[in-house]
C-alpha cells in the first residue's frame, strides 16, 4: 500500500456506452497518484475492447470474468487496491474535473481523517446536469429515515476502514452502499464533510436503481430499515412521519451549514 495514493475502484457490467467517460475522467485527474481498478463481470458488449484501448494510457488495471454481482466486484477491487484511499465509482458514473487534486488538499488538511466526503451531481444519459445531492452532517436518524449521509460518488475511504467495519455485504444487490455507510456511521471514525462537488451519478434506463423500485429492491430496503436499532419513539411513529422529521432535520443542517440553497434540491 502506498501512503497518500488513491485507488479508484470501478465495478462494471455491460456499460460500454458510458465506460469511456468513466475511464477518461479518472485518467485526466491530477494532484496525487491514482490507481484505477476496473472489475468487469464478463460483459459481452465492447467493454473489454474499451479497457484494452486505455490500459497503456494511465495506471489502469482490470479483469473481466463472471462474478456474483456488483458488491463482489467492488470487494475484489478493494482487495486488489494498493492505494491508502479508496474511491468507489461505478462504470456509468464519473469524476468531476479536479476532484482528486481537491481531495488531495483535504487529505493534507485533515491528516487523521478516515472518511472525506462531499457532494455529487445527478446527470442524464448524455451527461447533462439534472439535479444535485448536497450532503450534510453525519446523522443516524437522517440516514435511517430519509437519505444515507453520503454516497460513493463523492467519498474517499481510508483502506483501514474496511479492516474495521468490514467489506460490502455481497448478499445485497441494491442497498449495499446504504448498509455499508451505516456501519461507517456507527463506528468510531473521523468523518470530514466538504462543501464541494466531486462526482456525477448518471441516471439512465439501464441503471438498476433508476425508476420505480423493483420488488427485490423494496424488500432489501425494508429489511435494512428493520435491522436498524430504534428508539421507543421510533417504534410508535409511522414511517411517513419519521421520514418527514428526518427531511426537516437535514434541511436544518443545510441552513446551519450556510447552504440554504441546498434545501430546494431535496425531495420528500
Amino acid at each position: 500500500m502506498s501512503d497518500g495514493d488513491i485507488t479508484v475502484v470501478t465495478p462494471s457490467y455491460e456499460q460500454a456506452d458510458y465506460l469511456g467517460d468513466n475511464l477518461q475522467s479518472v485518467m485526466n485527474q491530477s494532484g496525487m497518484p491514482v490507481e484505477h481498478i476496473v472489475i468487469d463481470g464478463g460483459s459481452t458488449d465492447e467493454t473489454v475492447e474499451i479497457l484494452e484501448s486505455y490500459e497503456d494510457q494511465y495506471n489502469l488495471k482490470w479483469i473481466s470474468e463472471p462474478d456474483n454481482g456488483q458488491s463482489e466486484a467492488i470487494n475484489k477491487g478493494i482487495e486488489m487496491a494498493t492505494g491508502e484511499w479508496i474511491y468507489w465509482v461505478n462504470s456509468d458514473d464519473y469524476l468531476l474535473d479536479g476532484a482528486i487534486s481537491r481531495f488531495a488538499e483535504h487529505i493534507t488538511a485533515h491528516p487523521s481523517s478516515d472518511v472525506i466526503y462531499g457532494d455529487f451531481f445527478f446527470v442524464d444519459a448524455d451527461g447533462n446536469e439534472v439535479g444535485r445531492k448536497y450532503n450534510t452532517n453525519p446523522s443516524e436518524f437522517v440516514h435511517k429515515h430519509y437519505y444515507q449521509f453520503t454516497g460513493n460518488h463523492c467519498t474517499l475511504i481510508r483502506q483501514s476502514v474496511f479492516e474495521e467495519v468490514g467489506m460490502l455485504n455481497e448478499d445485497l444487490d441494491y442497498t449495499m452502499d446504504t448498509e455499508f455507510f451505516w456501519r461507517i456511521l456507527r463506528a468510531d471514525l473521523e468523518l470530514v464533510r466538504i462543501n464541494e462537488f466531486f462526482g456525477a451519478r448518471r441516471l439512465h434506463e439501464g441503471a438498476k436503481t433508476t425508476g420505480e423500485p423493483s420488488g427485490e429492491r423494496q424488500a432489501e430496503i425494508k429489511g435494512l430499515r428493520n435491522s436498524y436499532p430504534a428508539s421507543p419513539i421510533e417504534t410508535i411513529l409511522p414511517q411517513k412521519l419519521l421520514t418527514a422529521i428526518a427531511f426537516s432535520l437535514q434541511a436544518l443542517y443545510h441552513v446551519s451549514n450556510g447552504r440554504p440553497n441546498a434545501v430546494r434540491h431535496m425531495n420528500l
